[in-house]
């Protein structure tokens, strides 16, 4: 693919023009030129336009709004009281805000502008009185935050009013705006928008914009100028929505060949020194990365990672962490999609995607994390033979075009991570017994503590319901996904009891595994199970000697038999009745003939009338507390014949 990363002029050359400080910055920082997506949205919003920007990953869209924010702030040379705003920068994620806040730190250090102040306001790092606190005291002219924390301090919550006076505001810009919609900040950003004052410049900044954004940039812009930047491949002169730098590839495997797959790309690179890899869920970020750190392959190499789950401390902790490593030294970060929009990671050599983002949409924000500011870079992404090679035609059809390259065997790493039009490869499924050695080695590692096992269960399990809510469900279907080869992907010793694996065939082979004398290598754990273990054991005893002590009354026959008994009784006294009324009758109307012959009848019912009245009084002696229910079932008839009396 022949493509050029243009640049847009110097910075000396835009109009307005820029402060010197502002210049002196930039040339400090070695931009030299503006990008294409700088130089047409930094003019407008300079001239008081509202913009909606969309421009590929990496092509600096986070000067094309910090210089606008700091250039118009300078030029109102009056203080913002200390409850009072001039600016607010609205991100979905704690990372990308702290990323922005670096930037403002860069331009408003020094003294020469000492009118300015910018703060970082996000959840999970302090409480909401903390933030009123350090507002109080510093009184910052710009906040960067995340919706949440930014609409208790604006607009209240509880009892808490909001404290910041919105009234003074000048400039509005929501970064990553389409992401904020879809991670569900609608109602927070509607109530943020609406104490915020209407004479105001707003911006939208996304690499990918969709309709959804529609509603608040009819209720938030005032006639917004659009800004679209686009790239183009000079040879097809097809137009795509990544930078020209960054070239995709995917490999097509077998759902247990990834792992064998993404190892050999590590080790086999050798001109790439920091990389990324995306999975699915928190829970396979968690599982891999102990897997991946007890691997003799990946020794020498620094392994991170990171995952909406974590705690917010040790969260920041790895960000800065990997965002500080020295370009030559070798590190790997797994994250999940909490570090796909937005943030700049400088020197990502390789984007690998384990498995596709849910959203298609996040898949250029992924591979956007390299070949940023006209650095080059290379992504891959793992798919599966059969259903899931639709999803490169689907990516050609979203300008996101891709090229194959050859399934990664050991030893032909001079071919393997060659992306070229010219190659010739199989589509056919390949034979690799150099992973299932792989394979059983990291078994082998699972079988030493008890954790691994319990972590790559919850992966799987994760994985699964994670592809089973797939956007691209039409592509990403589970009844074409072969489930116990995933499962022997991500080494597992037993298939897990789930609802999706219900009914379904699965061919996989659990391991020979005592799963009582399955140890944890943490001893605190082990030994929370041991008396886990030995408690379930004791309640077991206990259960099975209380069914053993219970009282045995009989098989069900005989209890049928006893019911059937007091039916018949009870239909004998109904025609016991009828025959004494009869009789009654008779002996005033009827012949000596008749009445002999129920004389004749009404013997048969004697018996039965005694026994009736023994019945009576034995139930009454019952209600009064006399004899006992097992007393009155002997005397009865209706306990075991063992029993009974003869």
């Amino acid at each position: 693919m022949s493509t050029k990363n243009a640049g847009a002029g110097l910075w000396s050359t835009l109009e307005p023009k820029l402060s010197p400080f502002i210049l002196e910055t930039l040339a400090t920082m070695g931009f030299t030129e503006m990008t294409p997506v700088q130089a047409g949205a930094i003019p407008l919003f300079m001239k008081n336009k509202d913009v909606v920007v969309e421009a590929v990953t990496g092509s600096g869209k986070t000067l094309a709004f910090v210089i606008p924010i700091i250039e118009k702030l300078v030029r109102l040379k009056k203080r913002f009281a200390k409850n009072e705003i001039g600016a607010l920068v609205i991100t979905p994620t704690r990372e990308l805000a702290q990323q922005i806040s670096s930037v403002f730190s860069i331009f408003l250090k020094d003294s020469v502008i000492p009118l300015l102040k910018h703060a970082l306001i996000t959840g999970g790092t302090s409480t909401l009185q903390d933030d009123i606190c350090y507002i109080k005291e510093f009184g910052p002219d710009i906040l960067i935050g995340t919706p949440g924390r930014l609409e208790d301090l604006l607009v209240g919550r509880g009892t808490t009013k909001n404290y910041i006076n919105t009234k003074e505001l000048e400039i509005l810009v929501l970064d990553e705006a389409d992401r904020l919609f879809d991670m569900g900040f609608s109602q927070s950003l509607n109530n943020i928008i609406a104490h915020l004052p209407k004479q105001r410049r707003t911006g939208l900044f996304s690499a990918t914009m969709t309709d959804g954004l529609a509603e608040i940039v009819r209720a938030g812009l005032r006639n917004p100028v659009r800004v679209m930047v686009k790239v183009e491949d000079l040879v097809s002169k097809d137009v795509q929505r990544i930078p020209a730098t960054l070239q995709i590839g995917y490999i097509l495997c077998e759902p247990h060949q990834k792992l064998s797959q993404v190892l050999r790309l590590l080790t086999y690179e050798a001109t790439a020194k920091k990389y990324i890899i995306y999975f699915a869920t928190c829970a396979c970020v968690d599982y891999f990365f102990k897997i991946f750190s007890k691997m003799p392959q990946l020794k020498g190499i620094s392994i991170y990672s990171l995952h909406g789950k974590m705690d917010t401390k040790r969260r920041t902790a790895t960000y800065r962490a990997f965002l500080n490593l020295p370009p030559t030294s070798p590190a790997l970060l797994l994250c999940t999609d909490v570090a796909a929009r937005g943030l700049d990671v400088p020197d990502v050599d390789f984007v690998i995607q384990m498995d596709p983002p849910q959203d298609p949409k996040v898949f250029a924000h992924r591979c956007g994390r390299t070949a940023r500011a006209g650095k080059e870079g290379k992504a891959i992404v793992l798919l599966g033979h059969g259903r899931e090679e639709v999803y490169v035609d689907f990516l050609k059809i979203r300008k996101i075009p891709l090229k194959q390259l050859a399934y990664i065997l050991p030893g032909n790493k001079a071919n393997s991570l060659s992306i070229n039009d010219d190659d010739i490869i199989t589509q056919a499924p390949v034979f690799d017994d150099n992973n299932e050695a792989l394979l059983e080695q990291i078994r082998k590692v699972v079988l030493m503590d008890r954790d691994l096992h319990d972590k790559g269960t919850k992966a799987f399990v994760s994985y699964i319901r994670s592809y089973s809510k797939h956007e691209a469900n039409y592509i990403f279907r589970l009844k074409d996904l072969d489930l116990g080869k995933v499962a022997k992907g991500y080494c597992l010793l037993k298939l897990p009891k789930m609802p999706e694996l219900k009914d379904i065939k699965i061919e996989f082979e659990d391991a020979s595994v005592n799963m009582d004398g399955y140890k944890y290598a943490n001893n605190a754990r082990e030994q929370k199970r041991l008396s886990k273990l030995e408690c379930d054991k004791a309640k077991l005893n206990i259960q099975q000697t209380s069914r053993q002590k219970k009282v045995f009354k009989g098989p069900w026959s005989e209890k049928l038999a006893a019911k059937q008994r007091r039916t018949e009784r009870r239909i004998k006294r109904s025609k016991k009745r009828e025959y004494l009324k009869k009789r009654k009758a008779e002996e005033i109307n009827g012949s000596s003939d008749d009445i002999n012959k129920s004389k004749d009848i009404g013997v048969c019912f004697e018996d039965e009338w005694e026994e009736l009245q023994k019945e009576e009084r034995l139930a009454k002696k019952l209600k009064k507390g006399i004899i006992n229910q097992e007393e009155f079932d002997r005397v009865m008839g209706l306990a075991n014949n063992d029993e009974a009396e003869v």
